[in-house]
């Protein structure tokens, strides 16, 4: 008899995201991409939107301001993104992802790609949508 914990889906996602978190880290590593999973996720953002304000960083990628502080400054001692002052307050700074952190990023989205792969050996398409749905839903639940 499965314990609570293996029927629970918070334990599973949690576990879950461990382990994806895990193998993506290791691809990276194994292809000289220096480069951690979290930072990677900034990119991503800032690829999509570039001059996000750090609160928003924070926002998109569920970090608080403290670990997206430590987590910039490390991305861009790397040169992958700079700070640019906001014209709209003084003491605020947005961030923009760089040539060589669009390269990075670009580098590791298929390993991202590869990754994922692993993960749903035996899923159909179908049975991907629908995942990628439920657990949506369960992230717009729980940030109402």
């Amino acid at each position: 008899m499965d314990s609570f914990l293996d029927q629970s889906a918070g334990y599973l996602i949690n576990m879950t995201a461990l382990l994806l978190k895990r193998e993506l880290n290791a691809i990276i590593k194994s292809n000289k991409i220096e480069v951690t999973p979290e930072q990677w996720a900034i990119l991503n953002r800032l690829h999509e939107k570039s001059g996000l304000a750090q609160n928003e960083v924070a926002k998109l990628t569920f970090k608080d301001n403290a670990n997206i502080t430590r987590i910039v400054d490390k991305l861009e001692s790397k040169g992958l993104v700079k700070r640019q002052a906001d014209s709209n307050d003084r003491r605020a700074w947005k961030i923009a992802i760089t040539k060589k952190g669009t390269e990075i990023r670009n580098s590791v989205e298929p390993l991202a790609i590869e990754v994922l792969d692993k993960a749903t050996v035996g899923l159909s398409e179908k049975d991907v949508q629908l995942l990628n749905h439920t657990l949506k839903k369960l992230l717009d639940n729980l940030a109402k």
